[in-house]
């Protein structure tokens, strides 16, 4: 079996240069990004719904107008939710 030496031992500090270390001092702690957070900057999180509230959806996202000759429906679940979530904010704002 081969066996390797030990890696080297690494020199000590003299008293001197940990001094010279604490005296050199720092920079201050940089600021966190999330603590400012830009508010128009996207947030992606994951959400969990029922397949009731999923059909419920696109029972309504099929009522809405299409472009002429696409297949597609008018509006993505993904926007119609945001749609759903900035109307709600509407409305509890206009309560205060």
């Amino acid at each position: 079996m081969a066996t390797s030496l030990p890696p080297p031992r690494k020199k000590q500090p003299t008293e001197a240069e940990i001094e010279a270390i604490i005296n050199r001092g720092g920079n201050i702690a940089p600021q966190n990004p999330e603590t400012v957070e830009d508010p128009d900057k996207p947030k992606f999180f994951n959400i969990r719904m029922t397949v009731g509230i999923f059909s419920a959806i696109d029972k309504l996202r099929v009522k809405r107008p299409r472009k002429p000759g696409s297949p597609k429906l008018g509006i993505s679940t993904h926007d119609w939710i945001v749609e759903a979530v900035l109307e709600k904010l509407e409305r509890d704002q206009r309560r205060k």
